[in-house]
């Protein structure tokens, strides 16, 4: 059987309209301070990232290849 789920509409905080204008001045700060420490790569770094990602995703499709060949060969037995 399933619960529903309790909650008490108390513990939501919706933030004032007046505190909105002060987030977004917190969020706008944090992004800029992130823009502000990044660089664009370098051409040997950008291959090597390429490299890396292109072998991640052969070996993620390896792996779920053999994984369907198995379930194929399994069903085709059973």
């Amino acid at each position: 059987m399933v619960t529903p789920i309790e909650f008490n509409p108390d513990d939501i905080k919706i933030p004032k309209l007046k505190e909105i204008p002060g987030i977004l001045r917190k969020k706008a700060r944090e992004y800029k301070r992130v823009l502000a420490i990044t660089r664009k790569p370098k051409m040997n770094e950008f291959q090597a990232i390429v490299k890396v990602t292109g072998l991640g995703m052969i070996v993620i499709g390896l792996i779920g290849f053999t994984i369907f060949i198995i379930v194929q060969l399994m069903s085709k037995l059973a």
